[in-house]
Parts: structure tokens; C-alpha cells; sequence
């Protein structure tokens, strides 16, 4: 009876350390998490700068305007400026957000060379670091689009 018991206790334990990565494993992991938060960050980047450069453009054509024309025309800059606003505002939150989940996938990655307990409390640490950046970035967005809004 116990002869059938030891390879199934073997069998048992190769099992349970087969879920706790190696080490260098982690590190290989967390190493690709990081280039590919850098990469989704730097493109992120890229498209708010693209964003905001035309959304400044709209603005400048709107200021020309403004300068050759009257009143209905600074209705058409403060429309302008207040779109400017709105669309840096949503870009600037694009790239919070992009950057929040590679913090995210960084630190899950690190959660795995944990295990049992341990390794379920870096999970939740790392989930509710996401909530509270995205929840701050919203936030910051938001207001900023209230602003936006009353521009006159």
C-alpha cells in the first residue's frame, strides 16, 4: 500500500513545483512585460503628441482668424481651444492608461516566481494598483474636460 503511494506523492510535489517559475523564468518575463509597456507607452506617446499637435493646429488656424477677422471668429477660437482642450485631455488619459497597464503586466509578472498565498497577494496588490491608476486618471481627465468645457 504505501509503494503505490510514494510516485503519486512524487507525482504530487513535481506538480506543485512545476507552478512557481524559476527565477531567471521571472526575469525573462519581466524583462519582455517592461519592453512591451515601453513600446504600447513610447506608441501611446506618439498618438497623444499627433493628437495634441493637430488639435494646436486647429487652434492656431482659429488665433489667424481671430487676428483678421470680429466676434464671430473668437467664437470659432474659443470653440477651437476648448476642443484643443478635450482632445489633449483624452490623449493625455490614453497614455496614463497605456502606462498603468504595463506597470500592471510588470508587476503581475513578478507575482509569478511567488506562490500559494504570497503570490495571490501580489496578484490583488497589483489588480488594485491598476484600479486606483486608471480611477486617478480618469479623474484627472475629467476634470480637465469640465474645464474644456466652461472655456470661454
Amino acid at each position: 500500500m504505501n509503494n503505490r503511494l510514494l510516485p503519486l506523492a512524487a507525482v504530487a510535489a513535481l506538480l506543485l513545483a512545476g507552478c512557481k517559475e524559476t527565477a531567471s523564468d521571472t526575469a525573462n518575463d519581466v524583462a519582455d512585460a517592461r519592453q512591451e509597456a515601453s513600446q504600447d507607452t513610447a506608441e501611446a506617446k506618439q498618438d497623444a503628441n499627433e493628437t495634441i499637435a493637430d488639435a494646436n493646429a486647429e487652434v492656431a488656424d482659429a488665433q489667424q482668424d481671430y487676428a483678421e477677422n470680429s466676434d464671430s471668429t473668437m467664437k470659432k477660437l474659443t470653440l477651437a481651444e476648448s476642443e484643443a482642450m478635450i482632445k489633449a485631455a483624452k490623449a493625455d488619459y490614453d497614455v496614463a492608461k497605456v502606462e498603468a497597464e504595463g506597470r500592471h503586466k510588470i508587476a503581475k509578472e513578478k507575482c509569478d516566481a511567488l506562490a500559494g498565498a504570497e503570490k495571490d497577494s501580489c496578484n490583488n496588490i497589483a489588480d488594485a494598483n491598476l484600479t486606483a491608476d486608471t480611477s486617478s486618471a480618469a479623474a484627472v481627465r475629467d476634470a480637465l474636460l469640465v474645464d474644456a468645457t466652461h472655456h470661454e
